[in-house]
C-alpha cells in the first residue's frame, strides 16, 4: 500500500508544477536579438514598382540574347580572303599576309624578313581559339642590305599593285635658276619707282 506520505508528496510536485506553469505562461514574452524580423506585406505601388522592374530587367535579357544570337548568326556566315605584300628592295625588307576565313573558321599566315632572318607563321583560329600551327624561321644573312636605287614592289587583292623606287619618296629640291644680267637690269629698272616730277623741282629749287 502506498503510504499518506507518498501521495502528499505527489500532490504537493503536482501543485509546484501547476503553479510553475501558469507563472511562465503569464509572463511576458522576451523577444531576442537574434530573432528573424517579420517582413512587412508590400504596399500596392511598391509591389508594381517591383515587377516594372523586373519586366524591364527581363526585357533588357532578352534583348541582350538576341543581340548575342544575331552576333553569332553573323560569326557563322562570315566569309573573306585575303592577301597583301610589300617587297621593298631599297631597305632589304619583305612583309607578306595571307588569311581566309569560312564561317568559324579561320586560316591564315605572315612572313616577313629583315636582313638576318625570314619568318613565316602559319595559324588558325575557331572555337577552340587562336593557335601557331607551323613556325619556320630561315637565316637569310647578316643584315639589311640597302640599295638607293632599288624600289617597293606593294601589292593587295583589294587594290592591285603599284612600285615606289628611292626617287618617288625623296625630297623635292628647288631648282635655282640664273638670270642673264639684261634681265636682271630689267627687272630693277622695274623695282624702282617713279620720280614724283613736284618732288625734283623742290629740291632744285
Amino acid at each position: 500500500m502506498v503510504s499518506q506520505a507518498t501521495v502528499r508528496c505527489s500532490a504537493l510536485v503536482l501543485v509546484v508544477l501547476v503553479f510553475a506553469t501558469s507563472v511562465v505562461e503569464s509572463a511576458p514574452q522576451k523577444k531576442f536579438p537574434f530573432a528573424k524580423a517579420r517582413l512587412a506585406a508590400p504596399e500596392p505601388e511598391e509591389q508594381a514598382s517591383a515587377e516594372a522592374v523586373a519586366s524591364s530587367q527581363e526585357a533588357a535579357s532578352q534583348e541582350s540574347a538576341s543581340e548575342e544570337s544575331l552576333e553569332k548568326i553573323q560569326a557563322k556566315s562570315a566569309q573573306y580572303a585575303y592577301d597583301t605584300s610589300v617587297n621593298d628592295t631599297i631597305n632589304d625588307h619583305a612583309i607578306m599576309r595571307q588569311e581566309e576565313r569560312n564561317g568559324l573558321s579561320l586560316k591564315g599566315m605572315y612572313s616577313y624578313s629583315d636582313g638576318f632572318f625570314k619568318r613565316t607563321v602559319h595559324y588558325e583560329a575557331d572555337d577552340k581559339g587562336y593557335r601557331v600551327v607551323k613556325e619556320i624561321n630561315i637565316p637569310i644573312g647578316n643584315g639589311p642590305q640597302v640599295d638607293p636605287h632599288g624600289k617597293a614592289d606593294v601589292s593587295s587583292s583589294l587594290t592591285g599593285s603599284y612600285s615606289i623606287t628611292a626617287d618617288d619618296i625623296a625630297k623635292p629640291q628647288r631648282k635655282v635658276v640664273a638670270a642673264s644680267s639684261e634681265e636682271a637690269a630689267a627687272s630693277s629698272e622695274e623695282e624702282q619707282p617713279e620720280e614724283d616730277p613736284v618732288a625734283s623741282d623742290e629740291e632744285k629749287k
